[in-house]
């Protein structure tokens, strides 16, 4: 059994007693509806003697209608106590009816009748929904709270994981930068550590890179997947050295609800990756076994191929993120979690941020790169930005920690903050606080945009009802045409054909 918190279970109480409340009032209504109303109007002429009161049914089409929508919003109140975190959805379909009876209750009363039975249904219902959606949305922030570390108060300063040395290069000729962060912060050294450490052949020792194009809508918006070029380029560097088991990883996203052709190889196949050069494509979703993390992650899934890599390399993307603030090296790490709705999975079940975390302790991660020489800002930048920011720089260090603290710093943004970013400030919990070696440039890029925080909190409650949340997700994204979308039933059609003026903005080079 869960655990839960104090609010989810007076959530949990408050939908039992509204179950049973509803159960009675619906067979009341359905059995004896003419006292009912004879009773309302009573108080009508003894409360409100100057308005009329409502006429008693002459038939029951009416009462039959009603009686179906209590029985069914009896049984939306007993799934939701069931299980609040699982059928959370549920609760929001009884938010919608009790707003639906309380406006048009309102709406009858104010332009066609009024009665002061219209007025009964608005105080009611309108009480009820105020009420649920309260309880609601304080059980919501309370298994927030649980699941991660964004709402909790500062902790004790964690203790020290040592020295490190990060290289932000800038310059015009990005393959030149590559090098030259791979010299700076010695990483063919690192490299050759563990492979000695390793006791294997160079033939047999693997290395593992993790590159992030999974979230990539069209290989026009350059900004929003990891530079295939520099990808390669680093794999020619490390096969120089005799290394030849090299291989990418990714795993498939929530788009894969959406759109066709959203494997793994195909999409890495299209933005310009190629199987006959040096190194294997491996979809770590196709390929996923069970694995015990033990703790709180438990019972999981792993790629094997992510799981025996002797070296591992995250080479993120530089872009800002609408939940946590950016997405570089540890949230490139969260893209080998291998389930494929990770909006259901890791996002509504379990979040994202922690598991990320447990994976690392399980699979470290080697050495860090970050893609910064075409970059996406503003508050959509991980999933599209149509004006992406030319900002010729790549990160790169052996600490993923350090490197994202520098990834951080150079939006303008305050890593050691607890509130801002969550995968390093859990990082820096587990592993310890980085003492950061900075060299090369050290600036802020230029006229950077960075997520509103209101934004951020606002979508990362509202993502805990999974059905709303993959409803609109549907609805707001769009792909390159060799994406196609997969219907989903008139609504979203609907939908995605009223926002496309809006949605263009953001897809430039989509199809809507």
């Amino acid at each position: 059994m869960i655990h839960l918190s104090a609010e989810e279970r007076t959530l949990r109480g408050a939908l039992k007693i509204s179950g049973v409340t509803y159960l009675l009032a619906g067979l009341a209504f359905a059995l004896v509806p003419d006292p009912i109303l004879s009773a309302i109007n009573a108080l009508s002429r003894a409360v409100t003697p100057g308005l009329p009161e409502a006429e008693l049914p002459k038939e029951r089409f009416w009462v039959a209608l009603a009686f179906s929508m209590m029985m069914t919003i009896t049984a939306l109140c007993f799934i939701a106590a069931h299980n609040v975190r699982r059928y959370r959805g549920c609760v929001l379909s009884l938010l919608i009816a009790k707003a639906a009876s309380a406006l048009s209750a309102l709406a009858f009363f104010l332009f066609f009748a009024r009665q002061l039975a219209s007025l009964v249904i608005v105080v009611v219902d309108g009480s009820i929904f105020w009420i649920t959606l309260a309880v609601f949305l304080r059980a919501q922030k309370a298994f927030f709270r649980e699941q991660t570390d964004f709402l909790k108060k500062k902790t004790a300063p964690p203790r020290s994981s040592g020295p490190t040395t990060v290289a932000a290069i800038r310059g015009d000729d990005k393959f030149d930068c590559l090098d030259k962060v791979l010299a700076q912060t010695n990483f063919f050294d690192v490299l050759e550590k563990r492979f000695a450490a390793s006791g294997k052949a160079r033939d047999a020792f693997s290395v593992v890179i993790k590159p992030n194009f999974m979230f990539m809508h069209s290989k026009d918006d350059t900004s929003s997947y990891t530079d295939p070029a520099l990808v390669e380029r680093l794999v020619d560097r490390i096969a120089a050295k005799g290394f030849t088991r090299i291989t990418l990883v990714e795993a498939q996203s929530t788009y894969g609800n959406y759109y066709l052709n959203r494997e793994v190889v195909k999409v890495a196949e299209y933005v310009g990756y190629s199987c006959s050069r040096n190194y294997r494509l491996v979809d770590l979703t196709k390929e996923m076994v069970g694995y015990n993390y033990g703790g709180r992650l438990g019972k999981h899934v792993v790629g094997p191929t992510w799981r025996d890599a002797d070296f591992r390399i995250s080479f993120a993307k530089n872009k800002t993120h609408v939940f946590c603030n950016y997405t570089l090296t540890l949230k490139n790490v969260y893209g080998t979690l291998p389930m494929q709705n990770k909006l259901k999975e890791y996002h509504t079940k379990r979040e994202y941020d922690w598991p990320t975390i447990e994976t690392l302790k399980h699979f470290p991660v080697h050495f860090g790169l970050i893609d910064a020489f075409t970059s996406a800002d503003g508050q959509f930048g991980v999933i599209a930005d149509p004006k992406p920011k030319l900002t010729q720089t790549i990160i790169g260090g052996e600490n993923l920690m350090a490197v994202d603290w520098v990834g951080a710093k150079k939006m303008g943004l305050d890593p050691d903050d607890p509130s801002i970013g969550r995968f390093l400030p859990l990082a820096v919990q587990a592993f310890g606080r980085p003492e950061v070696n900075w060299i090369g440039d050290t600036s802020i890029y230029e006229d950077w945009h960075n997520v509103s925080a209101v934004f951020i909190r606002s979508l990362d409650l509202l993502e805990e009802a999974y059905a709303f949340s993959d409803w609109w997700f549907s609805a707001l994204t769009a792909m390159d045409p060799y994406f196609a979308f997969m219907k989903r039933g008139w609504p979203v059609l609907v939908m995605r054909k009223l926002l496309a003026p809006f949605k263009r903005l953001l897809y430039p080079h989509d199809a809507l």
